[in-house]
């Protein structure tokens, strides 16, 4: 164990410094750091009023190092302003590496080098549930030369998430494969409680560890449901007290400053995670594009729809979590088909994980062994689904309890992600695939060694399978069935709401129409207006577009959205809006302009495109057709 954390950490020192000198700089963040350094020069977890110069420079990376001789004696420190508590125990691990080895952006290494070496270990002790050290060992190994894993090493704050997410799915396992006793269970409780608040101060993301925590107490430990009912509510107090004893400082600031973490779901949502998740969008869309802005818009003017004299909501503060979360709510409870859509998707993506990253995860960095491994996975490309899958059934055919298990942890960490399916929120789930492989390695070679399969429970396999995509057919199904009516009924709202000519009749392409909207600009939080367009369907070119343009600070929100084959366009428009401008329409394509009369009657603002036979059309997204799983 020592050799394997040992080397892995090395490899990963030796990547990160080869990545530096090579001028890929690593984003996490860097010019919040002002608190680790002075942490490091033994001036307190703080910030200077007024700023110090020579620090400045540092965490703008315009220099390297910092000299702590470079911070006045009398300097003005105080916590005013201190926002970095909720990322109180990266700062500080940052701080406690530049306290040793200098402060130094370049001097860092041997910080990824530990946190590497800790996920690889910790990947190996997930890998020996259920195979041996041997086949372990190379089921480590891989996840230690993954491109995916290698590229995603730099990024700190992102990366830091993978050493604590798999030690936490290790004591999943030790819980779920071994009998409980008093002293293992809560000894595994106290450990999960420990190791969470930790990461917790790392980032905020580890929230969606705690409900899995709890399921897996109660419905996965040996014994049954019923069974052990006084040690399981033992251990899962002592696991709460834990996490908060040990997350305190940053639950607090959390209270006290925000979190955002409902807004980063909502970012989620918007259409660059389509792509990648490989989803057909409905007609609709819950934004357009990937932008803190425009998520602060929709949900303060969400909140300002459910309470007009609602003030000021600042920015992730406490207030500003509790809009963005009950904004997700509420599109949850009418749009849940997609929420099922996504997370299926989310599985599969993640599944594929070791062969669509098979490139090289560097120039220069260990060439022939890259141009190796990717002409060895190559032909896989597309297989992780079917590994998953077989592995998984000969678990369920060995045993119930364990097979449903892996089901679940295979559901619940490949779904997941689908909140935002970026890779620096994944990369490290690349583990599961692996332990397949790993998993079907090790029965193969039961049966090369013995003679023959262990005694299994195929007819169970398969009958539990069934049950299990019935189930989930029906559940999806079932979503999309009662989403269709909701957004149907939201979709229909659009249409009947009063409104009121900007212009009727023909458009002239190119030309900028102005909207005036009926609020103030110092209107705080500024409310959406909904602009309409109305167009001929069968007069629209296919190259027919509508754009909504904003100016000065608000360019971002700009956007264009197609007038092929739609009658109607719905565009919710915030602060700064400016007009629309029309391209390529043709004679009589758009039939009018308008403006919602009363747009603050309508609960979910979203930017709508509607055929005119949009009632017989599909109202929710799709997974993309297979042929595109290979990607």
């Amino acid at each position: 164990m020592l050799a394997l954390f040992a080397s892995a950490a090395i490899w990963g020192a030796t990547y990160w410094s080869r990545s530096f000198s090579a001028g890929r700089q690593p984003q996490f963040y860097q010019s919040y750091f002002e608190p680790a350094v002075l942490f490091a020069c033994g001036r307190g977890f703080l910030l200077a009023h007024p700023k110090i110069p020579a620090v400045q420079d540092f965490i703008e990376q315009k220099t390297d190092r910092l000299s702590c001789d470079q911070i006045p004696a009398g300097a003005g420190l105080s916590d005013y302003g201190l926002f970095q508590k909720t990322w109180l125990y990266l700062m500080l691990t940052v701080g406690l590496t530049w306290r040793l080895l200098g402060v130094s952006w370049s001097g860092v290494g041997p910080l990824f080098g530990l946190l590497f070496g800790a996920t690889t270990v910790a990947a190996y002790g997930i890998f020996r549930f259920g195979m041996s050290r041997v086949i372990a060992l190379v089921g480590a190994a891989a996840l230690a030369v993954s491109a995916v894993h290698l590229q995603n090493l730099p990024h700190l704050r992102d990366y830091a998430k993978a050493p604590f997410t798999l030690a936490l799915i290790w004591l999943l396992f030790a819980m779920v494969v071994r009998a409980p006793s008093w002293r293992r269970l809560l000894g595994i409780a106290a450990a999960y409680g420990a190791v969470l608040g930790i990461g917790y101060g790392f980032r905020t993301d580890f929230l969606i560890e705690i409900p899995v925590f709890f399921l897996v107490l109660f419905v996965f430990t040996a014994g049954g449901w019923l069974h052990h009912i006084p040690m399981k509510l033992a251990a899962a107090g002592l696991c709460v007290v834990m996490f908060t004893g040990v997350a305190w400082p940053v639950i607090g600031a959390v209270r006290r400053g925000g979190g955002c973490q409902w807004h980063a779901a909502l970012l989620g949502l918007t259409d660059p995670f389509n792509d990648v998740l490989l989803i057909t969008p409905g007609p609709y869309s819950f934004g357009h594009a990937y932008s803190d802005g425009f998520v602060d818009a929709t949900t303060t003017a969400f909140a300002r729809r459910l309470n007009p004299g609602v003030g000021h909501i600042e920015y992730c503060s406490p207030q500003y979590d509790a809009a963005s979360g009950r904004y997700l709510a509420t599109l949850a409870e009418m749009f849940p088909g997609d929420a099922v859509t996504r997370t299926l998707a989310s599985i599969e993506r993640i599944s594929g994980l070791p062969f669509r990253w098979s490139d090289q995860p560097l120039p220069g960095f260990s060439t022939l062994f890259y141009r190796l491994r990717l002409a060895l996975l190559r032909p896989f490309r597309g297989t992780g689904p079917i590994l998953l899958g077989l592995a998984l059934a000969a678990l369920v055919a060995a045993d119930l309890r364990l097979g449903i298990f892996g089901l679940f942890v295979v559901a619940y960490f490949g779904g997941y992600p689908m909140l935002q399916f970026g890779v620096r929120h994944y990369f490290h789930l690349e583990f599961l695939t692996w332990w397949a492989a790993g998993f079907l390695a090790q029965q193969l070679w039961a049966r090369v060694r013995e003679g023959a399969f262990p005694s299994v429970q195929w007819r169970q396999a398969v009958a539990v399978y069934a049950v299990i995509v019935i189930a989930m057919t029906a559940v999806w199904w079932g979503a999309r069935f009662y989403q269709e009516r909701s957004a149907r009924r939201l979709f229909q709202s659009y249409i009947d709401a009063p409104r009121e000519a900007v212009r009727q009749g023909p458009v002239v392409p190119g030309t900028l129409y102005p909207v005036i909207t009926a609020h103030p600009p110092d209107t705080d939080p500024y409310p959406a207006d909904v602009v309409a367009i109305d167009a001929d369907a069968g007069r629209c070119r296919p190259d027919a577009a509508v754009t909504f343009r904003y100016r000065e600070a608000q360019i971002e929100f700009t956007h264009t959205v197609s007038l092929a084959g739609a009658a109607r366009v719905f565009e919710p428009v915030y602060r700064r809006f400016e007009g629309v401008e029309f391209a390529n329409t043709g004679e009589d394509c758009v039939t009018g302009i308008f403006k919602m009369s009363s747009p603050e009657r309508v609960p979910v603002l979203l930017s709508v495109r509607l055929s005119p036979q949009w009632h017989d059309e599909a109202l929710y997204q799709k997974l993309a057709g297979l042929g595109r799983l290979r990607r």
